[in-house]
C-alpha cells in the first residue's frame, strides 16, 4: 500500500483575510461613511439622504466616534 503525503495543517488565508476585510468594511461604515459608499449607486441624492450614517448615528456615538 503507498503511504500519500498530506500536511497535519493547512495555512488556508481564505478565512484570516476575509475576516478582516469584513472588519474593515464594518469599521469604515461605523466611523467614516457620510454618504460615499451609497453614492456608487444613488449618485448626489446619497449625500442628501445619507442613509448608513442615520442608521449607524447612535452607535458611532457610543463608539465615542463624532460625526455633527
Amino acid at each position: 500500500m503507498a503511504h500519500v503525503f498530506t500536511p497535519a495543517t493547512t495555512h488556508d488565508w481564505r478565512i484570516p483575510l476575509g475576516a478582516l476585510l469584513l472588519g474593515l468594511l464594518a469599521f469604515y461604515l461605523l466611523a467614516l461613511d457620510q454618504g460615499l459608499l451609497l453614492s456608487l449607486v444613488q449618485g448626489n441624492v446619497a449625500f442628501d439622504q445619507n442613509l448608513v450614517h442615520e442608521i449607524t448615528h447612535d452607535a458611532r456615538h457610543a463608539a465615542g466616534f463624532p460625526c455633527h
